[in-house]
């Protein structure tokens, strides 16, 4: 007898899930099989636990949660839960939500949205949240994203408070004058100052981050109990920047100090009667004796786009008049308010209504500038950097251990630094510079020898290439472009400054030999300006140089220039204003802090803007009409 294999039978019933769900909801409605009772408020709402746990991990968390009503309630028993919700919530939110779990359908009006999705937050159902998010944002408004924003637990929801923030941080100076606005908590904050060119400088959003810093340090200093976010809110408090470029109170300036004018005394005697606690970890640092601006990180970082705590942030600052600024801020995963006035510590306060014409210039100095931004992955020097597609990248270099191959890109409008494709080889002590959207690496060494390798770096291709090698290995070059050409100037090669100098032409992967320079020289600094090669201080073999040389395609032929005020070797070249700023360096002995600046209208150095602290073997860049300085050796 042949056995024949029988086909299976598959059915597909595509309507028994909305049957199913449709008997499971008569059966709630009926109270028949349900084993769980939700007491909300006033409320009392029966349900299945199967179906509730199904939906939300928050549910399934607290049904099996083993505690002695379970425990010793007999088989089939009725398990009441009591569920108790925030107080903001609307009385029917739940019972919207489980309607929703039973029919897979929400239909809640405009007013009860917020409520839903903070429920729907609280039980982790994603799916609701999400939607109630998506018509909280198309239905934002100047009136009501305040409120929105002030809802409990929404620092977590990364990008809904990202939307959010874009807009009240576009509208700000509409939404700083609603009721909902000015009826949050209020931090006031005077600020002191020296001059008032030191304050016209200031920037807003660069002044409430200081401030935020000031309290978040403050609350961790200060963390006992009778330290609250009320004791901000309670006094209006003074500060000044002080030598580290920190805000401090002005209860810590010492009696006696030339910044303990009258003005800081009546407010150290208010402080005493007052619950904020002086910081007694800290003593106070004198203001600086020259006037200076700090500009914080967050002038050039998105808001959203870099790595914050969402619990401490800074959402939007706007100039009130022209001493006040007026921020948005979350303090401590609350939304705040931040009152900041600026004032002149001086006896006699009234130079602020006097007519500018009126001052005397002589009482107010310029203030020095400079910005603080994120840091690179490590600290290095002698490596490679230039400007590419509003970016800089820095290639190579040495850290404290080892020669690098590593390549990362500093991001401006984010404020951040991001790695990308290695080299092909470690180097250091070489250049950098960019043809036709690539970037050349040009010789330098690998910690032992000198390399006569180049590579260049696709930005499309995301990888480095090998080219052409130079006629001969050499580190310490100067590299830069011209005409869409790669002048390699100089060099070392482990005996003598060299003369020697090559230029690349990208078409050809040809390395041809150029005049050599008049006096041999590495660690020069080399840029293109007006048509003309540079290359400037430098050393020859034992001794740095201040001397220029430049050099005219047009003719083959090098030419002295004017010289520098201070030989240097090390220093980062670059054109910016129109004009040739020589950065740092080390002048045989020590690091340097200052900067010449070369006007071809005049024909000389001049001292420039020093930096804050001194840098060998820098790396210069300008990106949007900043200067930056990058790296380097301290002499440390």
């Amino acid at each position: 007898m042949v056995v024949v294999a029988e086909e299976p039978l598959v059915f597909q019933d595509d309507g028994h899930p909305n049957q199913l769900l449709l008997s499971l909801n008569m059966m709630r409605k009926n109270r028949t099989f349900c084993d769980v009772i939700l007491h909300v408020g006033n409320m009392e709402l029966y349900a299945h636990r199967a179906v509730l746990a199904s939906v939300s991990s928050k549910f399934m968390e607290l049904f099996n949660v083993d505690d002695e009503e379970k425990t010793s309630a007999p088989q089939g028993h009725t398990v009441q839960i009591t569920l108790n919700l925030n107080k903001n919530f609307e009385s029917n939110t739940l019972q919207k939500i489980i309607e929703y779990s039973y029919t897979s359908r929400l239909e809640i009006y405009g007013h009860e949205v917020r409520s839903v999705y903070l429920a729907a937050s609280y039980l982790r159902m994603n799916t609701i949240a999400k939607e109630c998010a998506k018509y909280l944002i198309k239905n934002l408004s100047i009136d009501n994203c305040i409120d929105i924003r002030s809802l409990p637990g929404i620092s977590s929801k990364k990008s809904f408070v990202c939307q959010l923030d874009d807009f009240i941080t576009t509208q700000f100076s509409k939404v700083r004058e609603t009721s909902p606005f000015l009826t949050l908590p209020c931090i006031q904050i005077e600020i002191l100052y020296q001059t008032r060119q030191e304050m016209s400088f200031v920037s807003g959003d660069s002044l409430a981050h200081l401030v935020m810093d000031w309290i978040r340090r403050t609350f961790a200093q200060n963390g006992d109990n009778s330290f609250t976010y009320d004791t901000f809110v309670d006094k209006t408090h003074m500060l000044y920047l002080a030598l580290d470029n920190s805000l401090q109170d002005c209860t810590q300036l010492p009696s006696g100090d030339v910044s303990d004018t009258q003005l800081v005394q009546e407010y150290k005697k208010i402080s005493k009667k007052t619950l904020l606690p002086p910081n007694q970890n800290r003593i106070g640092q004198m203001q600086p004796a020259k006037p200076r601006v700090l500009i914080y990180n967050k002038e050039l970082a998105g808001s959203h786009k870099q790595e914050v705590d969402s619990d401490w942030l800074v959402i939007a600052t706007d100039k009130v008049t022209e001493y006040t600024f007026l921020s948005l801020v979350v303090l401590n995963d609350r939304l705040t308010r931040i009152s900041i006035m600026l004032r002149l510590n001086t006896e006699e306060e009234k130079i602020l209504s006097t007519p500018i014409q009126s001052r005397s210039s002589s009482r107010e100095s310029i203030p020095e500038m400079y910005c603080s931004l994120s840091n690179m992955s490590s600290g290095k020097c002698a490596f490679g950097c230039i400007t590419l597609n509003d970016c800089i990248f820095v290639c190579g270099g040495y850290d404290r251990v080892e020669c690098l191959k590593t390549v990362e890109k500093y991001c401006p409008e984010e404020n951040v630094w991001k790695p990308l494709a290695s080299m092909l080889k470690a180097r250091g002590r070489f250049s950098v510079c960019a043809v036709r959207n690539c970037i050349y690496a040009v010789g330098g060494s690998n910690g032992t020898t000198e390399l006569s390798t180049v590579e260049s770096y696709n930005p499309d291709l995301e990888k480095w290439i090998a080219v052409a090698t130079l006629p001969i290995a050499k580190s310490n070059v100067g590299v830069c472009s011209l005409n869409d050409k790669i002048y390699c100037i100089g060099g070392w090669n482990g005996q003598v400054g060299i003369k020697q100098c090559d230029v690349y032409d990208p078409a050809t992967n040809k390395w041809t030999n150029i005049s050599s320079l008049q006096t041999g020289r590495y660690q020069a600094g080399v840029c293109s300006f007006n048509g003309l090669v540079y290359a400037v201080g430098g050393c020859n073999a034992w001794n740095c140089l201040n001397t220029v040389e430049c050099y005219d395609p047009r003719t083959d032929s090098w030419t002295y220039s004017k010289s520098l005020v201070t030989a240097r070797r090390g220093c980062g070249l670059i054109v910016f204003n129109d004009k040739l700023f020589a950065v740092g360096g080390c002048d045989g002995s020590s690091s340097l802090d200052s900067v010449e600046v070369f006007d071809p209208n005049l024909g000389e150095w001049r001292l420039g803007p020093s930096m804050t602290m001194p840098r060998s073997n820098v790396g210069v860049a300008v990106l949007y009409d900043r200067l930056y300085a990058v790296g380097g050796f301290s002499g440390k």
